[in-house]
């Protein structure tokens, strides 16, 4: 697995995923598809008790799908607007508050059962039974990983400490909303000044809001160009003072599964991917400040075709199932191309001419690689060379023993035919950036979307000014500056921008 040429950090992909769940969440509730899984295939190493991977096709939009084509539909608002922290269904956010403030006993997330009726408690996605151990945010998907927990409790804090900022003669509910305005133009301040920037993603100047334009998130966006699952790295590195824990707190995260490596007066606590999931827990037990630190401190993957085991192979256990207990296989993978095709999404070359970009004719073409051909290997009868695990091993740094446009031509056999969201990850990189042709034209589109046809982004909004000038409360703080401001982590200690590895 290589990783980000440019020295893009894990923040990447947390703060990828976080803004993800603000603006999008496909209606599911459609057929259930079964998506084979082979164990014993000879590119497979993991195995599964159940032979598919779980796949249920998104809920068709009311009208669609009988004499027109079918359609999908989006559980959020598409706007970059914090629904991530604050949700969109006033019930879960009225359990979230504490008056003006987000309700977070030891300043952390709340669990289901902290107001002590878990069956009154706001639901969360829970594949493998946490219970009333999972914590509630704005998304129901907030336990998915330790990353995206974390930064679901800074933004949370940040909420707070804006509330304690503002006069307390303001009526509750004003500073509440007053505070919101602030997180959410934070959100998209630190998106568009040090996300895209450190992705590579340049934009059209800001013109202002413009009500031609249309936010709403489009279905290639969301069902291809958002997918960058391969920018995931597994493991999340944490290195920071060892006074900060006790011997037994140490031993504890060692048993649940953690690497514990001692030296002098630090620790590395490497959390791996089957612990991170659905363990909201991690953030207190490994401390919110050293955890964001750490995401700054190790590259993301490469953003290519190749997939990391963390969502490609991640398995699951439902809690409580013992003796009886089976493992399912989720392969985030496959499940991003089988929603290509659910959605309808049209095929590689259709969707490049839909974004003005001239059509690829062959795979090396795709790849911009010299063959698509195997090398010929004696050992191997010909076509075998597909379900060899030697074919993708590397030869020289960055130089895998075959090309991908080989492998992809014995998997389509003709660029016709071949999955939009393939392709995507298949091409190389625009220099200067993280993505290929297809990728960064579908990102720039959107985002410039987003931005023009919100009448409140923050750039145009006289409340925010007004904020400032009156309270001194002002939403222009990078991704590093938040983090200093609600932990224990001096801004010294973190790079200029976290989302480059120094």
């Amino acid at each position: 697995m290589q990783v980000s040429e440019r020295g893009v950090s894990q923040w990447g992909t947390a703060w990828g995923q976080f803004l993800d769940h603000s603006f999008g969440l496909r209606v599911g509730g459609g057929e259930a598809v079964e998506v084979p899984f082979v164990n014993g295939a000879p590119m497979e190493d993991f195995h599964s008790d159940i032979p598919v991977v779980p796949f249920g096709r998104s809920a068709a939009s009311p009208g669609s799908g009988v004499t027109t084509p079918r359609q999908q539909g989006n559980e959020l608002n598409s706007y970059l607007d914090a629904e991530a922290v604050y949700g969109h269904v006033p019930d879960r956010l009225a359990w979230m508050r504490d008056g003006a403030k987000l309700f977070m006993p030891d300043d952390l997330l709340p669990r289901r059962d902290a107001r002590g009726d878990v069956a009154t408690a706001p639901e969360a996605d829970d594949p493998i039974g946490m219970g009333a151990r999972a914590v509630v945010t704005g998304d129901d998907r907030g336990n998915e990983n330790v990353s995206l927990t974390a930064v679901q409790t800074l933004f949370a804090r940040e909420q707070n400490r804006i509330v304690g900022l503002l006069p307390t003669w303001l009526p509750e509910e004003q500073r509440f909303q007053l505070a919101r305005k602030v997180v959410i133009a934070t959100q998209q301040y630190i998106t568009y000044t040090e996300f895209l920037p450190a992705l590579g993603v340049r934009l059209a100047p800001y013109r202002g809001y413009d009500p031609a334009v249309d936010a709403t998130l489009s279905n290639e966006f969301a069902t291809v160009g958002y997918r960058a699952h391969s920018m995931l790295r597994g493991n999340v590195v944490v290195r920071t003072e060892k006074s900060r824990y006790a011997p037994a707190q140490l031993d504890a995260l060692r048993a649940k599964g953690a690497r514990i490596a001692e030296s002098g007066s630090t620790v590395e606590i490497t959390i791996p991917p089957a612990l991170g999931a659905f363990r909201p827990e991690l953030v207190g037990e490994v401390q919110l400040g050293p955890l964001l630190q750490g995401l700054g401190g190790q590259a993301q993957s490469r953003n290519d075709e190749q997939v990391d085991d963390v969502v490609r192979s991640l398995a699951l256990t439902r809690a409580g199932c013992e003796p009886n207990c089976q493992t399912a296989i989720f392969d985030i993978a496959a499940i991003d191309v089988e929603r290509g095709r659910d959605h309808g999404i049209p095929a590689y070359n259709d969707l490049r001419a839909a974004y003005g970009l001239a059509p690829r004719t062959s795979f090396k073409a795709v790849t911009g690689e010299a063959t698509e051909a195997f090398p010929v290997d004696p050992e191997l009868t010909p076509g075998a060379e597909i379900d060899d695990p030697d074919s993708i091993d590397f030869v020289a740094p960055g130089v895998r023993r075959t090309t991908v446009a080989a492998r992809l031509k014995a998997l389509y056999g003709d660029v016709v035919g071949l999955d939009a969201f393939v392709g995507m990850g298949a091409e190389p990189h625009v220099p200067g950036t993280e993505f290929g042709e297809l990728q960064l034209a579908i990102w720039k589109k959107q985002f410039e979307a987003m931005r023009d046809g919100d009448r409140f982004f923050y750039a145009g909004d006289p409340v925010l000014t007004m904020l400032r000038q009156r309270f001194g409360v002002d939403y222009r703080h990078d991704l590093g500056d938040l983090i200093a401001l609600n932990t224990d982590v001096p801004r010294r200690d973190l790079a200029r921008s976290v989302f480059r590895v120094s």
